[in-house]
């Protein structure tokens, strides 16, 4: 699964769409978020590991790294 359907997955679930993440983004982040730019985002592939984390957790969620044997 791509970084781009995560976060659809997870705005579906949560009963987001990306209009309501732009905004917390913005609020989180002092960074102006628009619906184009963040849309942008995942279709080229280009979000940073930063955002993917405020938006994780924003929806509430929480990134564990587990090795592999």
């Amino acid at each position: 699964m791509t970084v781009k359907e995560d976060i659809k997955s997870l705005l579906a679930k949560e009963s987001y769409t990306i209009t309501d993440m732009a905004k917390k983004l913005t609020d989180k982040t002092g960074k102006k978020y628009t619906v184009k730019t963040l849309s942008q985002k995942l279709v080229n592939g280009t979000l940073r590991y930063e955002e993917y984390k405020y938006i994780i957790e924003v929806l509430g969620y929480e990134i564990h790294l587990i090795k592999t044997k």
